[in-house]
Parts: structure tokens; sequence; C-alpha cells
């Protein structure tokens, strides 16, 4: 039994690595994604920093279209009002401001992150955090289970006493030759 624990041991420890390794590797794939990702510019008058603003307002006249996306009238107009205020050297945030005064926060696609809106933003953090300690408290409880649990020697010896008296997995009995044999079955017929 102790020789049996201490072969599990050196396993385990080497899933543990493999674990970490992993961990990392997603880590660097992670930061990799968000570094090539970039950001779209935030001055300067080009049509990629248009798309960006355009694609953080709501279009007003279409159900569930950003103003980058949307060809209706009120669209056009707000990307023409966008292109103005770049051209005037507005901020990212002052354009948007400018809209979220004029037409009221539910134009921003993105809520604000303070007040209200903010929790938007927290929430499912929270909830993500709290569902990861609880599974990871649930499979250390588990595995704390799972290692107090051994079959006693008296376990072990019911159980090889009963699958020796047991008749092994595809072999057939053997007839008694005093006995007399099975009738064989009738054939079915399902003709009606």
């Amino acid at each position: 039994m102790i020789a049996e624990v201490s072969q599990r041991a050196p396993v385990r420890h080497r899933y543990r690595q493999q674990w970490w390794w992993w961990a990392l590797m997603g880590l660097i794939v992670v930061v990799a994604v968000v570094v090539g990702a970039g950001s779209p510019p935030r001055s300067g008058t080009s049509d990629e920093r248009l798309f960006a603003l355009a694609g953080r307002l709501k279009c007003l006249q279409c159900v569930g279209e950003s103003v980058a996306a949307s060809q209706a009238p009120l669209a056009i107009q707000f990307r023409e009002e966008i292109r103005d205020q770049m051209r005037q050297g507005g901020t990212d945030d002052e354009i948007l401001n400018f809209f979220a005064d004029r037409y009221g926060t539910e134009v921003l696609l993105t809520p604000p992150s303070s007040g209200v809106g903010g929790l938007v933003w927290v929430v499912p953090v929270v909830v993500v955090a709290g569902a990861v300690l609880l599974l990871a408290g649930t499979f250390r409880r588990w595995s704390r289970e799972r290692s107090e649990h051994h079959a006693s020697d008296e376990d072990v010896a019911l159980v090889a006493d009963a699958l020796a008296a047991e008749p092994r997995a595809g072999s057939r009995p053997v007839p008694d030759p005093d006995s007399a044999p099975a009738p064989a079955p009738e054939p079915r017929s399902d003709h009606r």
C-alpha cells in the first residue's frame, strides 16, 4: 500500500508541472493577441478612426446596429458629424461626450465605467472569479475525500472471493450431464 502511494506521487507532480506549462502558454498567447490587435488611432482624420468611433455609437433608427454598420440617413449624418469634429481636433472622448450630451447615454454602445453602468463591467468578473474559486474548492475537496477512502484488507478479500466465485465473462456454463437438454425455441413467424 505504501509503495503504491509513493509510486503515484511523482505522476501527480508531473501533471501539476504540465498544468503550469499550459497556463503559461495560454498567458503568452493572450498577451500576443492583445498586443497584436493594436488600437485604433486616437487622433487625426483617418477613416479607420472614424469607423472606430462610429462603431461605439448606436444607430437610433436601426435595431441592433452601430453607426458604422448602418446606412440609415441618421447614421450617415452621425458619421459626417464625427468627421467634422475630427477635423476640428476633437479627441475620442470629446466626440463621444458630444453625442451622449445631445442624444443621451443610450447612444453609446459601450456602457460607462462609473456609477451603475460600472456594474456591467464588475459583475461578470466577480461571477467568473467566484465560479473558479468554487470549482477549485470542490476539486480540492473531492481529491482529499478520494485519498481518505481506502479499501480495507477485509474489503479487498471479500471482492476477490466474489470475483473468484463468479463465472468469467464470455464463458458458457458447463451443462450438467444428468439434466435433460433444454428444448429449442420455436421459430416465430411475424406474418400478419
